[in-house]
């Protein structure tokens, strides 16, 4: 094969792949038809292979991951011995950082390059000792994360997202610009904590964990932290409390709200004002309206179908004006209601040490993939960064 994989359309690309596997010994099978969970069967004796192929320009992400293994877990599915996800354009780190963390044993992730396939998850271990590569930005990027109303979750976000970046490798300066200061205390260790952080240990074994600094907005000096990459501001609600200094900086904002049905014209008016007030210290930063606590159940499936609808014309007004601004559909990103969330901080009361709401053990937790998958969102925006640079 001359040319790379990318050069050819979908189906065409299912065909070499096949074709490839067979020369390898493999009896290739059609899944059934309509089906959306795999492209490729793979057979080799007595072992079996639920195979997607993607032929995609941009890296493939956590939600895509995420749908494979829903299928991978769904009852008929124990008859293959492992999925292969085969990408011609390989993983973001997001995706790549949610693989590791969850250590699937029937998960393995290819990046097909012209001829050859490199397997990306799980790593091919080698005789050396395995140098931690955390990915550089070609500079520290900045988030703000804005409130619509109270009790939105917007300090949750921020620092959760924080710790999204973290797993993924990255050192994150979370600034508390909000008066409350609630930032700082759920990261203190102990009364009195003057330096409040967190430690987040890495999910590949021989390499490094991250660190989040929690700072206030005279403590930041960014000089002073060339080797943070990430700061996530947690703002103030009072719009012009925010130094517009920050403000100018950031390259994602995120106005969290969530969809309910006496909440939801009250809050479209105050994410367009907030948008708004951003741009007029800011013309480049990408502006994001997100929903948090979504209950994503089939009984609400009707019922959330109407409020989104109703919450995106809302917005829509807005948005038609700035091409820099989006409302995230669920399917794309959300952060789901989880009691693991609403309890976070209760470390508070019971005076054990801080910690985010994202489980130490292997297997699912729905904060760490909507975070995982909200940095892939932000990042992965490509249109916006586009639109910047034009």
């Amino acid at each position: 094969m001359s040319e790379t994989a990318l050069q050819y359309d979908a189906e065409r690309f299912v065909v070499i792949v096949a074709e490839s596997f067979k020369r390898h010994g493999f009896k290739v099978v059609q899944p059934p038809a309509g089906s959306r969970s795999h492209d490729l069967e793979l057979v080799k004796g007595d072992h079996k292979y639920a195979v997607v192929l993607k032929n995609h320009k941009a890296k493939c992400n956590v939600a895509q991951l995420e749908k494979f293994l829903d299928f991978l877990d769904a009852p008929g599915s124990e008859r293959f011995e492992a999925g292969w996800f085969i990408s011609t354009s390989g993983f973001s780190k997001p995706a790549i950082t949610h693989a590791e963390t969850l250590q699937s044993p029937r998960l393995v992730l290819w990046t097909h390059l012209g001829k050859e396939m490199h397997r990306t998850y799980p790593p091919i271990l080698t005789s050396t000792p395995h140098q931690a590569q955390h990915s550089r930005i070609a500079r520290q990027k900045y988030f703000g994360i804005f409130t619509c109303k109270g009790g939105v979750g917007k300090t949750t976000i921020a620092a959760h997202l924080a710790g999204a970046f973290a797993l993924m490798g990255y050192d994150v300066v979370l600034l508390d610009l909000d008066p409350e200061k609630n930032l700082r205390k759920l990261f203190m260790h102990g009364p009195g904590d003057e330096a409040p952080s967190l430690y987040v240990p890495s999910k590949s074994k021989g390499q490094p964990g991250s660190t989040i600094t929690v700072l206030n907005h005279d403590e930041w000096e960014p000089s002073h932290y060339r080797d943070m990459q990430i700061i996530i501001c947690d703002c103030s609600p009072v719009l012009e409390q925010n130094p517009s200094s920050l403000v100018e900086l950031f390259d994602y904002c995120v106005v969290p709200t969530t969809l309910t049905p006496l909440g939801i014209a009250k809050n479209a008016d105050v994410i367009t004002r907030t948008f708004r007030h951003i741009r007029q210290m800011n013309k480049h930063a990408g502006l994001f309206a997100l929903i948090n606590g979504y209950d994503p159940s089939e009984a609400l499936a009707k019922k959330n179908e109407k409020l989104l609808k109703h919450l995106s014309s809302h917005l829509s007004a807005y948005i038609r004006t700035d091409p820099l601004s989006r409302f995230i559909h669920p399917e794309d990103a959300v952060i789901r209601f989880s009691t693991t969330l609403q309890y976070w901080g209760f470390h508070l009361i019971d005076g054990s040490k801080p910690t985010l709401a994202f489980s130490e053990q292997r297997g699912k937790n729905h904060p760490r993939t909507d975070f995982l998958q909200l940095a892939d969102y932000l990042e992965g925006h490509t249109e916006i960064e586009e639109l910047r640079k034009g």
